[in-house]
């Protein structure tokens, strides 16, 4: 049987945990060079900022934060740092990417029940649940430096496991309450079709990367394995959802190949559309969204 606590298997822990961590630097940061466009288009103004963007980026950056500060914690060169603050800097951005990153569902979510009032402020209050859950987990944690690595050796594992299972939960929800929106207004377009593949798809990811660290933190082997999957949990949940947003900034053609009811769906995630150099029938696409659905996508806006 297998010794979690022995010394020499947790260096050895410790020694792929910084490995991993550097192969999520590289994938994220492949990944946020390749779909930046959106924010050059906004710097150089050809793309006018909309407030659904605001969590889209904010998830975006507070993940590369999250990925830059780890790398620099695991450095081989000599750096002093205090593991405890920069552990705590880590934990919030990542948190503040991980709510930024559910909230760019929940607000698809928001914009499709914009007639209801009632189940608004449910949201309101489950994204409030989500925030207090993750404040109280990064306030009662306690990291040290276990075999030249710093990790978190102390935490409330009722905590832990309630901001894994609450996410969870919440995810489920938000893909629910899109689906039976998007059924209140049935549509045979695309566009709709690939809503509700979308929420389902994310929601599995997720659910699939969360189960994995919640039975970690419940077997409780050793302070490494607790917290080994934590960044790609993070790492997935973030770029899923950037894609997410990023698939209605550049529609494919097949959206616009229905010309039934989808007048009748509500603002999605945004109002606008983004054409990128990669996808050459992107702009009418775009115009034949716009033309057929006003609601959907106002006037598209072309990035160079």
């Amino acid at each position: 049987m297998v010794n979690w606590n022995d010394p020499d298997l947790e260096a050895k822990l410790g020694i792929l945990l910084v490995q991993l961590l550097y192969a999520i630097l590289g994938l994220y940061g492949w990944e946020y060079i390749r779909s930046s466009h959106v924010e050059i288009a906004l710097l150089r103004r050809q793309l006018p900022f909309r407030w659904p963007l605001l969590s889209y980026i904010t998830a975006r950056f507070s993940f590369l934060i999250v990925t830059i500060l780890h790398a620099t914690q695991s450095s081989p060169f000599y750096t002093r740092i205090n593991c405890q603050s920069m552990n705590f800097m880590i934990l919030f951005s990542t948190n503040v990417a991980i709510y930024c990153s559910t909230t760019n569902l929940m607000i698809r979510t928001w914009l499709i029940w914009k007639t209801s009032y009632l189940l608004r402020l449910l949201l309101v209050l489950l994204s409030l649940g989500h925030w207090s859950l993750l404040t109280l987990f990064l306030v009662t944690v306690r990291a040290s430096t276990i075999n030249g690595v710093c990790v978190i050796n102390s935490v409330n594992p009722a905590y832990a496991s309630a901001v894994i299972i609450y996410a969870m939960l919440y995810d489920l929800a938000l893909v629910v309450f899109t689906v039976v929106g998007l059924l209140r207004i049935p549509s045979s377009s695309t566009l709709w079709k690939t809503l509700v593949k979308q929420g389902v798809i994310y929601f599995i990811f997720n659910f699939l990367a969360n189960l994995i660290l919640l039975v970690l933190n419940r077997l409780n082997l050793n302070p490494i394995m607790n917290v080994i999957f934590g960044m790609p949990a993070a790492c997935i949940c973030t770029i899923a959802s950037n894609q997410v947003v990023l698939s209605l900034l550049r529609p494919s053609s097949d959206y616009g190949s229905d010309n039934t009811s989808s007048a009748k769906v509500h603002p999605l995630t945004t109002d606008l559309t983004v054409t990128v150099p990669w996808s050459p029938s992107v702009a009418e696409a775009s115009e034949s969204i716009c033309s057929e659905s006003p609601q959907v996508l106002h006037r598209p806006y072309v990035v160079s």
